[in-house]
């Protein structure tokens, strides 16, 4: 039912999504149960799994494995996504033991033509020569556009930034609203050569589970009860983060509608591909990972290995040559790349 309700208002049933890689896996096993058994219940089976052969190819790549390719091919663009949490930077972490110098190493060596990060953090002034936008600006990136959130202080800012290598020809940005945690919508129309192409970022609206939560949701796996309160508390965040992600898609959904030029959408949506958040922004849109991806394609690194939340979408007039996860621990998320080559 999820690809055609409102899961703002029926969050719950939006919930079994989470837990869809097993329920699947589960009815898969079943039904081979039943075929050996040779029971009728083979048929109830087959149909569930066939009435929701929508969400199972939005999850699972059937493809293998595929070694990614540091050489480009002509007329192709590598855009690389990551949600760098605020690039490892924390008043609880010595700046000394952060993971951000080997962040830049690996953006350096990576060597994409566009980079698309959320929750990137960075100082007030970016021009002074010890920014963040500075040292990339360095690596080879002179144009760039930036969104900060009304979270900032007086020597720091965060949100959602777009680095590229080719110029920016038109750009802009939309605000999700307040009381939300979700950083904006913004967009960069960017020439390569003859071509222009409008490529948007966003990072919707978080759960923002703390470490508290995180331990619940430890002692809910190990079968030991985390006690009333600490499972309401859970349910309470998922609960507003679906009424405030179905609104953020369908925003999302317009301004793509109305772009003049080929789209390429990336960004940490907060939720699973079998969602109605996804199947609203993915639209006519095609998933890289679906294309060249493998199995699952875990984005997030904690909780469950099924947490594919981070994407990058494309036109169909671009063909994807190759696509994967960057599997380093510098981040709670990992870091997306793909090739995509004009038609």
């Amino acid at each position: 039912l999820v690809p055609f309700i409102d899961t703002g208002k029926f969050w719950f049933i939006a919930l079994s999504g989470l837990a869809f890689p097993l329920i699947f896996l589960l009815l898969f096993c079943f039904t081979i149960l039943w075929i050996i058994l040779k029971s009728k219940w083979f048929w109830v089976c087959l149909i569930v799994m066939l009435a929701g052969l929508q969400q199972i190819i939005a999850v699972f790549s059937f493809h293998l494995p595929q070694q990614f390719s540091d050489a480009k091919q002509p007329n192709t663009l590598r855009i690389l996504h990551w949600n760098v949490e605020g690039w490892d930077e924390s008043k609880d972490k010595p700046n000394d033991d952060s993971y951000k110098p080997l962040m830049f190493e690996l953006l350096q060596k990576e060597n994409a033509d566009v980079l698309c990060f959320e929750e990137y953090a960075d100082r007030k002034n970016l021009d002074d020569p010890k920014s963040n936008v500075s040292t990339i600006t360095r690596m080879g990136y002179p144009y760039h556009l930036f969104a900060a959130t009304e979270k900032e202080t007086a020597q720091r800012q965060q949100g959602v930034i777009i680095f590229s290598k080719y110029p920016i020809v038109h750009s802009d940005t939309f605000n999700y609203g307040k009381n939300t945690n979700a950083e904006h919508l913004i967009f960069a129309d960017i020439k390569n050569g003859e071509n222009i192409f409008r490529i948007f970022t966003t990072h919707l609206q978080s759960v923002r589970f703390e470490s508290s939560d995180y331990e619940s949701l430890s002692r809910l796996k190990h079968a030991k009860d985390p006690g009333y309160h600490d499972s309401r508390t859970i349910v309470s965040k998922l609960k507003k983060g679906y009424e405030h992600r179905y609104e953020q898609a369908q925003l999302v959904q317009q301004k793509i509608e109305q772009s003049p030029y080929p789209v390429i959408l990336t960004g940490d949506f907060n939720d699973v591909p079998n969602s109605s958040t996804y199947f609203i922004i993915r639209g006519k849109l095609q998933d890289v990972f679906l294309k060249k991806g493998f199995f699952i394609g875990q984005t997030f690194r904690f909780i469950s290995p099924t947490l594919r939340i981070d994407y990058i979408l494309a036109d169909k007039r671009f063909k994807v040559n190759q696509f994967r996860v960057i599997h380093v621990p510098y981040s709670d998320h990992y870091p997306l790349e793909t090739d995509l080559q004009f038609n």
